[in-house]
């Protein structure tokens, strides 16, 4: 097994706190008191959105910050935990885009999955997971 180049280090750390800012805001997005003091459009969006669509979500975050801790435990595993995160950032990002149009945020979302997920099948074809 190869020794992971010192950037899959930054890479899997950034991603684990990515997804772990993407979990806080899922969690604070469930919690009531939390919704109630954002301003009302947020409300009105969170209220909205479909249950589907909110457990895509719950999905894309824990599931992407699972991915992170995985590569970073170098396990090859990672691969299709970050690969079913892409897939529910993908369902999320649709149905975002179907309420509030295209938005930088939900683009950086799905660039941010996509790139994790390629970046876990170069480090598995290098051999830094086992």
């Amino acid at each position: 097994m190869g020794k992971p180049h010192f950037s899959f280090w930054i890479i899997a750390g950034l991603g684990l706190v990515w997804n772990l800012m993407g979990c806080l805001n899922f969690i604070t997005q469930m919690n009531a008191d939390a919704v109630a003091q954002m301003p009302e459009l947020y409300q009105l969006i969170i209220a909205a959105r479909p249950f589907w669509a909110t457990l895509a979500f719950g999905f894309a975050v824990f599931g992407g910050a699972v991915g992170c801790i995985l590569l970073l435990l170098r396990r090859r595993v990672a691969v299709p935990v970050l690969a079913f995160s892409l897939v529910a950032t993908v369902v999320t990002v649709i149905q975002t885009i179907s309420v509030l149009g295209m938005a930088p945020s939900t683009l950086l979302a799905l660039l941010v999955g996509a790139a994790l997920f390629w970046y876990a099948t170069i480090a598995a074809r290098k051999g830094w997971l086992r």
